[in-house]
Parts: C-alpha cells; sequence; structure tokens
C-alpha cells in the first residue's frame, strides 16, 4: 500500500477523510481516479462488490475503508444484514477494489 486517504466517517451523502494530516470531505459519487476506467467512484467499487458478493443491496452495509492514491485501488468492507439479524457477526471481509474491477480479499 501506498499513500492512502483513510475513510474517517461516511453520511448518506458526504465521506470524511484523512490525507497526509489534513481532513477533509467528498462525495460518494466524486471520480477518484481523474480518467476514465471501469470502477471511479465509491459508489461504483461498492456496487462491484454487491455484485461480486451475489448480494442484495438492501442486504449489505458496505463501509468504505479508504483509496490507495498510488495504486487507485478503494478499500471497502462489506457486511452482511442477514447474517447479522440471524445473530452472527456479519463481517464478509474487507476488500480491495481496483479501477480495472479486480476484487481481492485483504488476508484477516
Amino acid at each position: 500500500m501506498g499513500r492512502v486517504i483513510t475513510v474517517l466517517e461516511r453520511h448518506k451523502n458526504l465521506i470524511k477523510v484523512k490525507f497526509r494530516g489534513e481532513f477533509g470531505y467528498f462525495f460518494p459519487d466524486t471520480n477518484l481516479i481523474n480518467k476514465s476506467s471501469q470502477i471511479e467512484t465509491f459508489i461504483d467499487a461498492e456496487n462491484l462488490l454487491a455484485k461480486d458478493l451475489s448480494e442484495d443491496d438492501n442486504q449489505l452495509i458496505m463501509v468504505p475503508r479508504g483509496f490507495d492514491v498510488d495504486e487507485l485501488v478503494f478499500i471497502v468492507q462489506a457486511i452482511s444484514t442477514k447474517e447479522i439479524q440471524a445473530g452472527n457477526e456479519g463481517d464478509l471481509g474487507i476488500f480491495e477494489i481496483s479501477s480495472d474491477g479486480k476484487i481481492k480479499r485483504q488476508a484477516d
């Protein structure tokens, strides 16, 4: 991992971040790649991950964790509401989604 924009909080339409000691905000649909690619925003990354996990959007909670500026990789945690309602932990893992749409699960 290179330089990472760390996500501190996410509200419905706003993401609070920290990068190089500075705090800032951006919208979930902000293009972080700065060029045309398959995955350009956190929303694109979350939708691709939900499709890859074969879960309905309403059964998943997507938690953006960060964005690697050097590798152009979105870091997203997926949580299953169905598993939580069943009394389980619900954590499906933390995933790295590259700008070309490749998904890799981070090691625990």
